[in-house]
């Protein structure tokens, strides 16, 4: 009995997190209420108050499981994929191919009728696993010759804007070829990649 609760309880959430997403498709989130919602999911509204405080509350969740679901998915499997020796790099490439495939998701956030906090949540929780596989690969931070903290924002703003940008053209390019260039960015440096780096006498 306590598993088909259980089960009970996880579709009911998984309905309203769905609700939510179908109808900031056609509205803002200022314009969402719990009369929209529950209509959307076709539950009552004391269900609603069951699980969730507000419709923020709702949206705070949402958000928060699929990024921790993206980061379990994508994070580097060890040392080699940190150091970005292949390209395109895996940790690139799944991270390409997850957010394609969550496609719909991203575009609501990050586009221009987006959740305004949602690009800072993203880059916040991008940071926060750097550092922590900094940490565990690369312990010593005498051997960088830079802050870690500027290492971390710059990779982490740099792949945020160009996954930003991929959505907004409607992602024209495919997840390949975008952890590709986004490898080869990270590696080479963008100045080498477009042709600008001096080539050394």
């Amino acid at each position: 009995m306590g598993e088909t609760n259980d089960l009970r309880v996880v579709k009911t959430k998984q309905l309203l997190k769905e609700a939510l997403l179908v109808l900031l498709k056609k509205i803002e989130f200022e314009e969402v209420t719990i009369k929209k919602l529950t209509e959307e999911a076709q539950i009552n509204r004391s269900t609603f108050y069951a699980h969730f405080y507000d419709k923020y509350d709702l949206l705070e969740k949402t958000i928060n499981d699929e990024l921790v679901s993206f980061v379990e998915e994508v994070a580097p499997k060890n040392e080699e994929e940190l150091t970005l020796t292949d390209i395109p790099n895996p940790f690139y490439l799944r991270a390409t191919q997850y957010i394609y495939k969550h496609g719909e998701f991203f575009k609501l956030m990050m586009g221009e009728n987006g959740i305004p906090f949602f690009q800072q949540r993203f880059l916040k929780i991008i940071g926060k696993h750097m550092t922590e596989h900094l940490k565990k690969f690369h312990p010593d931070p005498k051997k960088m010759e830079i802050p870690k903290e500027i290492f971390i924002y710059y990779v982490a703003h740099g792949y945020v804007g160009v996954i930003s940008y991929w959505l907004e053209s409607g992602m024209q390019y495919s997840p390949e070829y975008m952890a590709e260039k986004l490898s080869n960015m990270t590696i080479e440096g963008p100045f080498s990649v477009a042709g600008l780096k001096q080539q050394s006498e």
